[in-house]
């Protein structure tokens, strides 16, 4: 089968190579979609904590399982399922998690091996095209159910690109009212006809008003002072996206968390029942969500694809296995 295979940090490779053999609990799946992922980009030119080389990237994915020809949406990490945090339902707390495309092979392949138990049956009316964005909007969900969410709550989110859409697609369904911040015209014109479709309101800068949520869906630090002055007293500040850059925090802003009772939160990645969560919310809001999808491509395009997604010049790509 065809591979694209990470083999050293900079270098991606189209390979042949033998299928994956399932163990106990494993199964095989025909890989039919894979959305390219920032993170995908980020570890192909810099690496990342969790990367083990070499690599089979992509951990958003759909497909269909060979045993029976289900289809299929993929929760891409396995959990020891024994562990405190397995047991209270955080997967994504586990300490012996294992996760596709970072220490097990994952999408960029026209099969995967995947663990039983992270398997999800999609709904028949749900594409394959939506099935796949599963995984990004589950991490959406979390954060939200990390910033204990409640309806009415006033949120600005900071970035607009597929993260930050996905995190006000999340929120409306919630019941609470979000707010985008984007600096770059360019993401915020490509962002519109999503907007509209959800009736999201989106600025170039936070304003002046008060916020009860702040959530950022982009890596620069200076969201953090800007989201922490913007909260409400007793308001929440949710780290959704890692910092891209060593920074030494004013006194300053960690005063405002003192002074105002403020909140700060992480949020990585997800749990199952987050990634059930998404598929029904997916599938209740196809129309707006197959606005974000930009492109179509084959595995041999993924480096490019990778290059365009680092730059900020789409929103989701997806490869596509005939």
């Amino acid at each position: 089968m065809k591979a694209l295979i990470l083999e050293e940090i900079g270098k991606l490779a189209l390979r042949e190579v033998p299928e994956p053999e399932p163990g106990q609990g494993e199964t095989l799946v025909a890989v039919t979609r894979c959305a390219l992922c920032r993170t995908d980009a980020k570890m192909w030119l810099r690496g990342q904590r969790d990367l083990v080389l070499p690599r089979v990237l992509g951990h958003e994915i759909c497909g269909v399982r060979e045993s029976d020809g289900q289809r299929v949406a993929v929760w891409p990490a396995e959990s020891c399922g024994k562990c405190s945090h397995c047991m209270a339902g955080s997967e994504n707390l586990c300490g012996n998690i294992r996760v596709l495309g970072f220490n097990k092979d994952g999408g960029f392949a026209e099969k995967v091996m995947v663990g039983e138990s992270s398997l999800l049956s999609l709904p028949s009316a749900l594409g394959d095209d939506l099935a796949c964005l599963a995984e990004p909007l589950a991490c959406a969900i979390n954060a939200l159910e990390q910033s204990e969410t409640p309806r009415g709550a006033n949120i600005l989110i900071f970035g607009a690109g597929s993260l930050g859409l996905l995190l006000a697609l999340a929120a409306i369904d919630l019941g609470a009212i979000p707010t985008i911040v984007e600096i770059n015209r360019d993401k915020l014109h490509r962002s519109r006809m999503f907007r509209i479709g959800l009736g999201i309101a989106a600025v170039e800068s936070p304003g002046s008003g008060l916020f009860d949520i702040a959530i950022n869906a982009c890596p620069a630090s200076e969201t953090f002072h800007q989201g922490v002055s913007r909260l409400k007293p007793g308001g929440i500040f949710c780290m959704f996206s890692g910092f891209n850059q060593d920074e030494n925090f004013p006194s300053c802003w960690i005063n405002e968390i003192h002074y105002r009772q403020l909140r700060v939160v992480g949020a990585y990645g997800c749990a199952r029942s987050h990634f059930t969560k998404a598929v029904n919310l997916l599938d209740r809001s196809q129309d707006e969500v197959r606005l974000l999808i930009d492109k179509e491509i084959d595995l041999e395009s993924a480096p490019e694809g990778l290059q365009e997604i680092l730059a900020g010049q789409a929103l989701k790509i997806e490869v596509v296995f005939r």
